[in-house]
Formats: structure tokens, C-alpha cells, sequence
């Protein structure tokens, strides 16, 4: 394996940069004649040869996933090989029976100048082997499903008309070190061309950055490595390093035999420095020229001057101790499954600029070369790692393949590979062998060789861990640079650094916060830690993109799907765990992608002094001015804008705070609460982001706090009959009955418009519909008594009076049996149909009963009411523990627009921190109110459309429809999402609702809407 890189006729064609416009290259990329089998048992005799009849086989492209293109299916599994069901594991044995091959057939043709040069095969990435002929004969095989293969072919070739031929299997022994949590998919899935070299070329090159030890100085090591040489050629390498068209430094070596590897340096004063932050690349050209001086070939290579290093415990870059902002990405597409384009890649690193991401985990395995030159380009710091993952035969010292010496090759040859290829990137400052492949005598082995190899950047891997992955009993292993675990949590964190108080390894978390379906709960809890401890750098969040891939049904609906969702019944699948995005497989962001984007924000405000209306601005950037950012601050006053203004310039270094105190005046103005929102947006575009592009964000509370009225006030007369169902409360404008059975209200009116829908009832709500954490945490059932608890409570007492005032109370009292509590809800109502509730839960305290999903009452409306107007926290739904991304205001929004469609339906659209909130037909009015801080969620779903129930069900998104009524729930609170991980872990202490007493109140005044 030798560097990436592309080789072109001369400067003018290498400053393009476009290899496929280059002379030196013929792509193979394109249709092909193509035979899919299911066993290599099948292979027709001689379809390698040059005269095989390949007419009556399809036709198909590289690059491009079989699976998604109707050759076999897509499988998911996750910690389990996808053939364990079909064969024994016995490494290196897999299945013969059924392992389906592709062979691809294709002509092309070779002109005479071409056959004077050496020619290779470079095909990017086969999965999960490659075997090649060209005109019939053997060439060669090669096996990493992540890593380009290159064959010379000149022994094989021929003037014109030549065949080659691919043959590609599923599974070879190699994949038992591809077991990673992503689709189980085969093909050629990267560019695949032939190239031509001059006889005498250059093979390899390594560039080592270097800055002294105050940052300011730089140097270049070059290392060449070159072809045979012939000494009558009299070739001479020269070597370029420019800034854009300004030469800096050069060198001119004459190539031979003292010189077929030589090593030198390009020494420069105070060069630009590389960064994610600004990400300043030089260009370097290897010019090989002939005796006349002409050139050659041409191979060009941007390159960075910045150093990584460990001290004190701390990752630092260019000296700084930055922190790692990042995220795990998968090559995923939802229309072409594994194989990524240009465009789709570019359009990642987009959205990692809008997101305040500036880091990623190559998970797991090495990624396209374009993504590199990308992350290079535009600044992303870059974890590289090996496509080297065992998962599937467990962790335990005598069964993982990373203690068994025979496979120490097969370890080596992916880290080594990965290493050589990407070794000139300046956005790779991390090296990991590998991910879930235990630990022991291999990897011990590679991290030696690495080590050895290059010591210029720090090396990886997670399973180092011993003792789990937190906690003050948690121990890494000599074999890791840093302290990678995977999903701390917040507590288990700060336990581990109570007990190693001072680190010689910095704590980067190579996996956190699991964005599976309603997640990233407590991702501001991770940062508030990370930013108070200074070994803490940050981590890579679980993951980038949702891995679904597009799927039509039979009756034509299109959906996201998911582990599954192909194949038969039997095909091993770990369901919608494969759905972990920040973002969706489109790249749009899931609701979660805005905490994400707050929290990573790299400018943070807080409170100087409130009196003097001064606020605290740092610029948590470790390179980068804020010259190009302004602040734009609002005075908002029971949530609408009352003043506001602009600092336009922001003279704030990198790690730098400053004072700024707001012209704000209060003088004279009423209001019940005052915020200030303060806003940092681009004054220029700078690359994926526009001209006003808000990149920070920040909420301040300055004065007050809301209070409501929630008094229900006697008004005209009411009357009350009864019947064997019902007791009816009748005014001229309002109608409430409570249904005797249960004692709950089921039918409440106002100007003859009903309010509650038939056959429903305003009901206690305890339950969720589990999110797949709770899934994970098997929450469906073990806190399903709280959804039981409802079925058939207990009605122990209803009594009711209506006062000389004419105010009707009324009171029931209920048993809850199944979770050992007593119920009790009190109602006031008036003629004017304004009612209030108070709703109170005693849990015995000396029985053991789980804790409540949340604590709210649920009312079905008409369908009719869809218009929500409401001051709290928006725009997008928010939890207990994920809205640090919205701000309290007043929104105008619908009820279809409150749900999300998560790829597996789950709860979704809440509202926390409401002062009150309206819901609206065209005709009426319903404002809720309360005397604390209160949550609502309101749908035209009810939670049993997006309950799976005890287990997952193969459910979409495209599964449920909105029916014709509206949910709404009016919530004194709602447990946490959670994050920390989807198979167990619970949201943080402080966002359960553990607690043996809940009360709260609120009040309902329905109005005419345009009155």
C-alpha cells in the first residue's frame, strides 16, 4: 500500500485536479457484464476466459452495492456475525453452501504509448474479497472490504482489445474482522480505473510536519521512495512547497540508485498552521522531470503544518488542549447503501460545519479517499481507523481473534494499510487499530509497530478498557494513547477522575450519546463536565446519520427501512439499532441535531452582572478570532420583542473573555417576566455557511418569573340532572358531564361545540410511548403498571356540589391498585365553561412501585382543533433533559407540525416550560393555563398508534396515518429522554420521577376564537 494519491501528464492538468481528465487514467467505472450466484459452487466453467459467452448476463455498475440493486437483500445485524446462522463460527471457515458471488466482466482497450509505461488496476473497495483476471489469466486477490487493491498489469496486457474480470465473494475469512454494526452489504463500491506510470516513478512519499516547541516554526520531512531505476534515464525529482502561487521552498533531487529512497527536510518560518478551525493547506508538487527537462508526471498533495501531542494528560494541537466536537460516521446512503458520491460526501462535511461538529471517527474503517481530502480541506479533525472488528466472537482474552498469534497478520496488514494510505492527511491526528475486536497479542503488537511507524500522532483503541467503560474501578490498558471508552456516563465520569485525579492520558470518549430515535438527552450534562474538567476533551457521538436505506412497498409507499425489512422471515436482524443519527439517512436534522448544535457551540455567554444588564462572552475557539461574527441581542418581555440592537464588532481572541454591557432599559415598562436572547451570526460567508449564519445562540432569564390566575369565579346559573350513565352540568354556554362508572369527565362543551371528542374522556396520564431508549432499558415493561394503572382504577368516591355562587366542584377518588397509590381530582367549573383540575398521586412509600413515565392528564379533542398557539419553550420539541437548544417565547404553530417521524414510531412532540398554552378550531378557543411551569404534547395520534407494546414491532413511520382528533396532554412533568446509551442505561437521577407525591392544577377557558 502506498499513499493516496493521483499522478497527472503535468502542472497545468494537476492544478485541475481531476483524475479523470487526466491522460494517465482510463476509469473502469461504469456498466458492466455482471453474473450474481449464490454459491461459488456455481461458477460457470470458464468465465474467465477471454471467449466467454457473457451476452445473456445483466448489466450493472461500479460503483455499486448488490444489495440495494435487487442482487440478494440488505441485512443488519449488529454484534453478531450475518452468517452465524447458517455455519458454526470457526474462524477462518465460512459458509460454501449459500455465499453469493458477483463476477463482472468488461473490454477495454490499451493503446501503444500506454503499453510503454506500467500499468495498474486499482479497484477502491471490494467487499469482501477480490479475486482478477485479465485475458483469462490470473492476476491476483486481495481482501479488506475498506481498502483500495492494486494489481500491476503489463505481464497480462495487450495492444487493443483486452478483457478483465472481477470475481467478488460475500464472505471469505477476512470477514470475521468485518463484523461491524452497519448493513451487511457486498459490491464494488468505489471508483474502480486503470492508471499508467512512467517505468521510473515515484511509488511512495511520507510528509511529517513539525513545529517547534513554541508552535511558531515549521519543517517538512519528506520522505521519497521510488521505482526501479534505469541510470541512462537521468530523471530528477523536484519538489515544490507553495502557499497558492507563491514558492516557498524547493528541492531537486537526481534519481538513482543512492537515491531510490532518500529523506529531506523544507525548513519555514512561521508558516500558516492547520486546524479545524483554519484549516490552511500549502500545496506540494513532486515534479518528475526527464534529461531535458521535461516533465514527467506530475503528483500534487496538500499539505498542513500542525502538530499533535500529549502532555499532561491533555491531547493537544498546535498546543492547545482543544476539544474533540465530534461524531461517528458510517459511508451510509439511503438510495445507494454503501456506496458514497462525491456530492453526498460534500454534503456531510456541510452539515458538519452548520452543526458545530469538528471531528470524526472514521467508524469503522477507513473511508473513501475524497472524504479525507475534504476533511483536509475545510478543517475536521479525523480518527482514522482500521476495518478491523471481531465482534462477533466476543471480548473474552482466549476467544477474540485479537489474542490469537495466528491471526497477528491479518491485524496488522489493516492497521499498516490504513496507515500507509492516510498517512499524509493533516486532518488525521489520531490513529485507532480498530473498534470491538478485544484486546491482546496482536494488538499489543500493532500498537509497538504504529508507534514506531509514526510518532507524530497518537494511537487508539477502546477496547484497552478493563473494568468497563466508567467508574473509579475503570483501567485502560498500555496500548492506548488516550482513554477512549465508550458511553460514560456523566456520573461514571466523574467518579473515574475523583479516583485518578491527575491523568497522564487525556479522556476522549470514542462513543457517546446515542442519538437512537427521541435521544440526546443529558448532552448538555456530558459538555458542562467535559468544560469543568481539563482532561475531559470532548467525545464522538453515536451517530452521524441514520443507516436506513429506502425501501418501495408493494403498494408503492416508500419509507426508510430498517434491519428486517428484506429478505425472509428468517434473515438474522438487529432491527431499527442501526438508526442512531444525529441526522436522518437525507442528512436532515432529527430533532436532537439542534441540542447538539447548541451545546457544541464554540461562543458562550453567561451573566456579568444582571443589575448593570452586563454579559460574559468567551470565545471557546482555540485558533480563531470572532472578527467575522457579530452579536445581535433582543430584549424580550412576556415573550415579545420590546428592544433591540447590534455589536458589530467582536474583538474576542481564541480562549479569550470579554465584558459587554447591553443598553437595556426597563424604565416605566410592565411585564411579568423579562429574557434577553442574544444571537451570533457571520458578517461574511465562510465555506457550507452563509452571510448571517447563526452559529451560537444564547438564552438569558433577566428578571421575573411568570404567575396565572387560576381562579374559577361563580358566575350565572347551572343545572344538574342525572341519569343512570351520567351526571350533566348545564349552563347557557357550557356543558359538563361526568360519566358515573369512572368518574371521569366524557363530554364537555362550549356554545354547543364539543371540546372533548366522543367516547373519550379527560383521563390521568402516566404513560409513554416508549422511545427506544426506554425500549433498551426495558421501561415497555417494566414500568408498564403505570399504563395499567388506568385501564380499570379503582373509582372509591365521587361527590360533586354546586355553591350559592353557582361554581360547581366536584371530587373523585380512585385506587390505583396495581401501583399501590391513591388518586384523587378535584374540579371547579363555572357557566362560563371554564374548569380547573387538580390531579394528586400518593404512592405508598412503603411498597415497591417503579417510577412514572410522566405525570399529566390526556384529553381528546375534535380533529378540528389543530391550531397551537403557546409561550414556553420552542420551536421544536424539548424534553427535561434536551432544551437547551430552544428559547421560552411565543410560537404559532399547528398540531400536525408537533409530530416528528421517527423511522420507528415513538413519543415525539413535547413542550416543556409552558406559561400557557392555546389550542384552536376556527371557531373556539381553549386556553390552558397553570400555577407552575407545565409541559404539553399534542398530536392527531393517539399513544397507542406509536406503542409498539413488550416488544418492537416492524413498524415505520409510514405505518400510522393522523386520524381525525387531536391528543393533548397537559403534563406537570415528563421523565427525561435519556442518551447515555439504547440497551440499559436510564435518563440521570435528576429526570426521573422517583418521587412518592405529585400534585398540580390546571385551568381550561374555552372562548369564541375571534372575540
Amino acid at each position: 500500500m502506498h499513499a493516496s494519491y493521483y499522478v497527472y501528464e503535468n502542472e497545468a492538468v494537476a492544478k485541475a485536479g481531476d483524475w479523470k481528465k487526466s491522460k494517465n487514467y482510463s476509469s473502469l467505472n461504469g456498466v458492466w457484464k455482471f453474473k450474481y450466484l449464490e454459491s461459488p459452487t456455481d461458477l460457470p466453467e470458464g468465465f474467465e476466459k477471454t471467449n466467454f459467452d457473457d451476452s445473456a448476463w445483466d448489466n450493472f455498475k461500479i460503483p455499486a452495492n448488490w444489495d440495494v440493486n435487487g442482487y440478494g437483500y440488505p441485512v443488519y445485524t449488529n454484534t453478531t456475525y450475518d452468517f452465524d446462522a447458517i455455519i458454526k463460527i470457526n474462524p477462518p471457515f465460512v459458509p460454501t453452501t449459500y455465499n453469493p458471488v458477483g463476477i463482472y466482466r468488461k473490454t477495454f482497450i490499451i493503446g501503444s504509448d500506454w503499453l510503454k509505461k506500467a500499468i495498474l488496476l486499482h479497484v477502491g473497495a471490494a467487499k469482501s474479497n477480490l479475486s482478477v483476471w485479465v485475458n483469462g489469466q490470473y492476476v491476483g486477490y486481495g481482501e479488506d472490504g475498506k481498502l483500495p487493491q492494486e494489481f500491476k498489469l503489463n505481464a497480462f496486457l495487450k495492444e487493443g482489445e483486452n478483457s478483465i474480470v472481477l470475481k467478488v465473494m460475500k464472505w471469505n475469512d477476512g470477514s470475521y474482522l468485518e463484523c461491524q454494526d452497519f448493513w451487511r452489504m457486498s459490491g464494488i463500491t468505489r471508483d474502480t480505473y486503470l492508471y499508467a506510470r512512467n517505468d521510473s516513478h515515484l511509488v511512495d512519499f511520507e510528509i511529517i510536519p513539525e513545529l517547534d516547541e513554541s508552535y511558531t516554526d515549521g519543517s517538512l520531512k519528506i520522505t521519497t521512495s521510488f521505482s526501479e531505476i534505469n541510470k541512462k534515464d537521468k530523471y530528477t525529482l523536484e519538489v515544490q512547497l507553495k502557499d497558492k502561487e507563491t514558492l516557498i521552498a524547493s528541492k531537486s533531487i537526481k534519481i538513482e540508485e543512492a537515491t531510490e529512497k532518500s529523506v529531506f527536510n523544507f525548513d519555514v518560518k512561521n508558516p500558516k498552521k492547520w486546524s479545524a478551525e483554519i484549516p490552511h493547506l500549502y500545496q506540494l508538487f513532486f515534479i518528475l522531470k526527464d534529461k531535458k527537462g521535461n516533465s514527467v508526471e506530475v503528483i500534487p498533495q496538500h499539505v498542513g503544518f500542525r502538530k499533535v501531542e500529549i502532555r499532561q494528560g491533555q491531547l493537544l494541537v498546535n498546543g492547545e488542549a482543544i476539544y474533540i466536537k465530534g461524531v461517528n460516521r458510517q459511508e451510509t446512503d439511503p438510495v445507494t447503501g454503501q456506496t458514497i458520491s462525491r456530492e453526498r460526501m460534500e454534503q456531510d462535511i456541510s452539515v458538519l460545519k452548520q452543526y458545530n461538529i469538528n471531528a470524526v471517527r472514521m467508524s469503522h474503517y477507513p473511508n473513501d479517499e475524497y472524504f479525507y481530502e475534504l476533511c483536509d480541506k475545510y478543517g475536521i479533525y479525523v480518527v482514522d481507523e482500521a476495518n478491523l472488528e471481531s465482534h462477533g466472537m466476543g471480548y473474552e482474552i482466549t476467544k477474540t481473534l485479537g489474542n490469537k498469534p495466528n491471526w497477528e497478520l491479518a491485524h496488522w496488514q489493516r492497521i499498516s494499510r490504513m496507515v500507509e494510505r492516510d498517512k499524509n492527511h493533516p486532518s488525521v491526528i489520531i490513529w485507532s487499530m480498530g473498534n470491538e475486536a478485544g484486546n491482546g497479542y496482536n494488538f499489543y503488537r500493532a500498537y509497538l509497530w504504529l508507534k514506531n511507524r509514526d510518532a507524530s500522532r497518537p494511537v487508539q483503541y477502546e477496547r484497552a478498557s478493563t473494568s468497563g467503560w466508567e467508574g473509579k474501578t475503570m483501567k485502560f490498558e498500555w496500548n492506548s494513547d488516550i482513554i477512549d471508552p465508550q458511553y460514560s456516563s456523566p456520573k461514571g465520569m466523574q467518579e473515574y477522575i475523583a479516583a485518578n485525579p491527575n491523568p497522564d492520558r487525556p479522556y476522549i470518549l470514542s462513543e457517546y450519546a446515542h442519538a437512537m430515535g427521541n435521544s440526546m438527552g443529558n448532552f448538555k450534562d456530558y459538555w458542562d463536565l467535559f468544560r469543568m474538567q481539563k482532561n475531559f476533551q470532548g467525545g464522538f457521538i453515536w451517530d452521524m446519520i441514520d443507516q436506513s436505506v429506502y425501501k418501495t412497498r408493494e403498494d408503492g409507499t416508500k419509507v426508510f427501512a430498517y434491519g428486517g425489512d428484506f429478505g425472509p422471515k428468517e434473515v438474522p436482524s438487529a432491527n431499527n439499532f442501526l438508526n442512531n443519527g444525529v441526522f436522518n439517512p437525507e442528512r436532515k436534522p432529527n430533532p436532537h441535531a439542534f441540542e447538539a448544535k447548541n451545546v457544541l457551540q464554540n461562543i458562550l455567554t453567561s451573566w456579568e452582572d444582571k443589575d448593570r444588564f452586563s454579559i460574559k462572552i468567551f470565545n471557546e475557539f482555540f485558533f480563531k478570532n470572532l472578527s467575522n461574527v457579530s452579536l445581535h441581542w433582543q430584549l424580550v418581555l412576556d415573550g415579545v420583542e420590546n428592544q433591540s440592537g447590534t455589536i458589530a464588532v467582536l474583538d474576542i481572541n481564541p480562549q479569550q473573555e470579554i465584558t459587554v454591557q447591553l443598553p437595556i432599559d426597563l424604565q416605566g415598562k410592565k411585564y411579568k417576566e423579562a429574557f434577553v436572547n442574544i444571537s451570533y451570526t457571520l458578517k461574511e460567508k465562510e465555506p457550507f455557511l452563509t452571510e448571517g449564519f447563526e452559529i451560537a445562540s444564547e438564552q438569558l432569564h433577566l428578571k421575573g418569573n411568570w404567575e396565572n390566575n387560576l381562579a374559577v369565579v361563580g358566575d350565572e346559573k347551572i343545572t344538574v340532572t342525572k341519569n343512570n350513565e351520567s351526571i350533566i352540568f348545564k349552563s347557557d354556554q357550557s356543558e359538563i358531564t361526568f360519566e358515573k362508572k369512572t368518574g371521569f369527565i366524557n363530554r364537555y362543551t362550549f356554545n354547543k361545540e364539543a371540546i372533548i371528542e366522543e367516547n373519550y374522556q379527560l383521563r390521568p396520564d402516566f404513560w409513554r410511548a416508549p422511545t427506544d431508549n426506554d425500549m433498551g432499558a426495558n421501561f415497555q415493561k417494566n414500568l408498564l403498571v403505570w399504563k395499567q394503572a388506568m385501564e380499570n382504577p379503582d373509582l372509591v368516591s365521587f361527590d360533586y356540589a354546586v355553591a350559592k355562587n353557582h361554581k360547581m366542584t366536584a371530587k373523585a377518588i380512585y385506587k390505583l391498585i396495581p401501583v399501590h397509590a391513591d388518586l384523587v381530582l378535584t374540579y371547579e367549573w363555572n357557566s362560563k365553561g371554564e374548569l380547573l383540575v387538580n390531579q394528586s398521586l400518593t404512592i405508598d412509600k412503603d411498597k415497591e412501585t417503579p417510577m412514572l413515565p410522566r405525570f399529566g392528564m390526556e384529553m381528546i379533542l375534535p380533529g378540528s382543533f389543530e391550531t397551537i398557539a403557546y409561550y414556553g419553550r420552542g420551536p421544536s420539541e424539548n424534553y427535561a433533559d434536551r432544551k437547551y437548544n430552544t428559547k421560552v417565547g411565543l410560537y404559532n404553530q399547528t398540531v400536525s407540525e408537533q409530530y416528528y417521524p421517527y423511522i420507528r414510531p415513538q413519543e415525539t412532540g413535547n413542550k416543556t416550560d409552558l406559561r400557557w398554552l392555546e389550542l384552536s378550531n376556527a371557531t373556539t378557543k381553549l386556553r390552558i393555563q397553570s400555577d407552575e411551569l407545565f409541559s404539553m404534547t399534542a398530536l392527531h395520534f393517539l399513544t397507542a398508534d406509536l406503542d409498539d407494546g413488550l416488544e418492537k414491532d416492524q413498524r415505520n413511520a409510514a405505518d400510522i396515518k393522523e386520524r381525525d382528533l387531536t391528543s393533548l396532554k397537559i403534563d406537570s412533568k415528563q421523565m427525561g429522554v435519556g442518551g447515555i446509551d439504547s440497551w440499559g442505561a436510564w435518563p440521570m437521577e435528576k429526570y426521573l420521577l422517583k418521587a412518592k407525591n405529585y400534585q398540580y392544577q390546571f385551568k381550561i377557558t374555552p372562548s369564541l376564537k375571534n372575540k
